[in-house]
């Protein structure tokens, strides 16, 4: 099913949000936490934005948090396509390019060091490929952002024959944060695999590579053979604060698919699959 066979009006939009998009009043009007005096800025001026949340990996040498802001700009213009509302673009990204993104060029950064900041808005995008932790200051303000409303999505990067290391992070600090046993899996019936697309019957979209061309700035290893897995299957899994799913934690390489508009790496059945599930994930992050 291509993306453009459905389409939501920007009216159908803003009811379908219930108010939760981002205006002035952003998670705050929402979710009951008071906001700041400011003055206009892009909360004002775009129905949604994704930020990247900014943290800081073992490893820095090789991936880090603003890995290929061209997954973001592509599906951030697919859903403005397919939801029709305004989103604030991404620039100077497409597809695997740049390989890191400028902080000016994402359109918002955020970090857990300030509750204040993360309540302007009520998602947030983090990725990686490394084993990363956080300090308990940012535990604290995690788990009070998620409590107050917030929606954060986790996706692992692997890259070359690397294996899930941000997933695994990103499971051991969720159990820390919310407790042991606090991760759950994601069933299939679940309303974030059929409310914008029908993903019931596959659910999280797996990304595996096709091609034995890498993207730009990804070398083969000799020890790895096709076919060159890069997600690793664990399912959905995440969060759940009484019957809101908070977090969502994917090990499958979404936000790699979302780079992969030509479908020449994982072929565009998975490009389309993976940008489906990103906008089921923002349309019910912020309904919700």
């Amino acid at each position: 099913m291509e993306l453009q066979q459905q389409k939501i009006n920007r009216r159908q939009f803003l009811k379908t949000s219930g108010g939760i998009v981002l205006t002035a009043a952003g998670l705050g009007s929402a979710h009951g936490v008071e906001t700041s005096d400011r003055g206009p800025d892009d909360l004002d001026m775009y129905d949604f934005l994704m930020p990247r949340v900014k943290f800081t990996h073992e490893k820095r040498e090789v991936d880090r948090w603003n890995v290929r802001p061209g997954g973001d700009a592509n599906l951030l213009r697919e859903l403005s396509s397919v939801v029709r509302c305004k989103v604030k673009p991404v620039r100077r990204a497409y597809d695997w390019h740049p390989q890191w993104a400028a902080e000016s060029q994402l359109n918002a950064v955020v970090t857990f060091d300030e509750l204040r900041e993360l309540e302007k808005y009520p998602f947030l995008f983090m990725t990686g490929e490394n084993h990363y932790k956080l300090d308990g200051r940012q535990k604290a303000t995690l788990r009070e952002y998620i409590l107050r409303g917030g929606f954060l999505l986790m996706d692992d990067c692997v890259v070359g024959d690397g294996g899930d290391f941000f997933y695994k992070s990103s499971y051991k600090l969720l159990e820390e944060v919310f407790g042991s046993g606090a991760v759950k899996s994601i069933p299939l019936q679940h309303e974030i695999f059929h409310n914008v697309y029908d993903l019931g019957e596959t659910g999280l979209p797996y990304m595996q590579l096709l091609s034995p061309t890498f993207p730009p700035g990804i070398r083969r290893r000799r020890s790895v053979g096709l076919p060159h897995m890069h997600g690793q299957n664990h399912g959905a899994r995440g969060i759940f604060i009484g019957d809101r799913l908070a977090v969502f934690l994917s090990s499958t390489d979404l936000h790699c698919g979302w780079c992969d508009s030509r479908g020449r790496t994982f072929g565009r059945h998975n490009y389309n699959k993976s940008i489906q599930m990103g906008i089921n994930i923002i349309m019910y992050a912020i309904s919700h």
